[in-house]
């Protein structure tokens, strides 16, 4: 067995330990450890740094002077790297467990050799342990959860700022954005369908500002308002002199115009049929020639179309191309009606009312009994009703709260209390608030003073005037109020 050497004999002048970090540098591929152990050719141990006797229980100086063999023999070291490297004469990497501590660690031995080729020193170092490297892989899988997550939120976030017109809360519209997210920065053409006023322009608008076309031009077209004997040079532009009144300096169409943007087709089903045919050789060509011209021009642009009508009924009626459709119809989103996503009702409404409030120096707010009706009404007329009805209140009424009372007549054919349409929604406090106003009012009617109103209600009179001025308006107030 080899004699233990004194451990605090000097290195050698062919090694010291500037020596030793060169080879442990990063230039070497190598991680540089606090935990490191230097052995001589025998195996009998040098030195270890104070982290190593820390780390893994040993006394300070107690591991010095040692043989690597007889450590590995008494199960210290299960291997011992510094044995296998002695054994091997050359480098060693492998998983080493300190049985004292019941640890397993990364090792790596490393020969290092004199001027003649012969060994002369080993030197090891632990990386990490492997408690450490699962508290790594596990804080790094919950950082690319979290990463994951923020990014999503944040895109939707961004997303949704180029657009502050789009608010919706039901679920049938989260899974419209998805998909609208999904496909913003694609190439593929789509088709928007729903009924009138459900927001198709809103939501052509919103793909276009969420995409890589973004800062270039959204050209929006309604081809239902062209004039047929006009639709293609408004389309695809003309040369001057190209027909009887037009420009002398000729003009560009509008498919021209969303070059490097978007080009939104509305009404898409209104187009002729031989303007269809025009279409569909641009969509397979991206080129158009203006009219009383041969010039090629290339264009580069993102399309999107939309239509109320049913495009399948269309081409079996002969009345839409069905190459032209299919060629449209790659990506579809449909937009349900208002009726059938009424979580939307009232967040819209809200938005709204903000708009116009600021647009008309007004600063009204929604009765319960206002929002309830909201809720309860079908919207026939969808997005565009809803935003029309709000803007047409925010101007007309003059009381600081919006109320069913202020509704035009076509919304009021048939009239509906306030107890039913708050009977399925509402917090207790607002259901009861309009139980209590449409008493008050009833009575107010009848009887014409608060005090009357006190006698018959069985309240005090302060009590009858108090509630008679929060809940009677002058519209409210029947013949005998007057």
């Amino acid at each position: 067995m080899p004699h233990a050497t004194n451990p605090s004999q000097p290195f050698d002048d062919d090694i010291n330990l500037k020596g030793l970090f060169d080879i442990l540098s990063p230039e070497n591929n190598l991680v540089l450890a606090d935990d490191i152990m230097l052995s001589d050719a025998q195996g009998i141990i040098l030195r270890v740094s104070e982290t190593y006797e820390r780390n893994f229980g040993f006394a300070h100086g107690s591991i010095v002077g040692k043989s690597a063999f007889d450590l590995e023999a008494d199960g210290t070291f299960s291997p011992c790297i510094t044995a296998e490297v002695i054994r091997q004469k050359r480098r060693v990497s492998t998983t080493q467990t300190i049985n004292r501590i019941h640890t397993n660690v990364m090792t790596v031995g490393i020969p290092l050799f004199d001027g003649s080729g012969e060994l002369k020193y080993v030197v090891c170092f632990n990386t990490v342990s492997f408690e450490q490297i699962n508290a790594i892989q596990r804080n790094y899988r919950h950082l690319q959860d979290s990463l994951q997550h923020y990014s999503q939120e944040i895109a939707e976030l961004r997303t949704r700022a180029t657009n502050t017109s789009l608010t919706f809360k039901s679920a049938p519209m989260q899974r419209l954005w998805t998909l609208m997210q999904n496909t913003a920065n694609t190439k593929a053409n789509i088709l928007i369908t729903g009924e009138t006023g459900v927001g198709k322009s809103a939501i052509a608008k919103a793909i276009h500002a969420m995409s890589d076309r973004a800062a270039g031009p959204f050209i929006e077209v309604n081809c239902a308002v062209l004039h047929e004997n006009l639709i293609e040079s408004e389309l695809f532009g003309y040369e001057k002199g190209a027909f009887t009144g037009a420009s002398s300096s000729g003009k560009i169409g509008k498919i021209e115009l969303a070059n490097h943007g978007t080009l939104f087709l509305d009404e898409i089903g209104e187009l002729p049929l031989h303007i269809q045919s025009k279409l569909l050789q641009l969509i397979q060509e991206k080129t158009i020639e203006r009219l009383s011209s041969t010039k090629k021009i290339e264009l580069d642009f993102r399309l999107i179309v939309a239509t109320n009508r049913n495009l399948e009924e269309e081409v079996q009626r002969g009345l839409f191309r069905s190459d032209l459709f299919y060629r449209l119809n790659v990506i579809r989103i449909h937009i349900p009606p208002l009726r059938l996503r009424k979580e939307d009702v009232l967040p819209l409404a809200h938005q709204f009312l903000v708009r116009f409030n600021q647009e008309y120096g007004k600063d009204l707010i929604f009765s319960p009994r206002f929002l309830a009706f909201l809720e309860h009404y079908d919207w026939p007329g969808n997005v565009r009703q809803l935003e029309n009805l709000i803007e047409r209140l925010v101007i007309t009424v003059q009381e600081p709260v919006i109320d069913v009372g202020s509704l035009p007549l076509e919304y009021t054919g048939q009239p509906v209390s306030p107890a039913e349409l708050l009977a399925q929604s509402g917090s207790l406090s607002e259901r009861m608030d309009a139980y209590e106003g449409q008493i008050i009012r009833d009575s107010y009617r009848r009887c014409g003073t608060t005090v009357a109103v006190a006698r018959e209600l069985g309240i005090s009179q302060a009590t009858a005037a108090r509630k008679v001025a929060k809940y009677v308006t002058d519209r409210d107030r029947g013949p005998a109020g007057r």
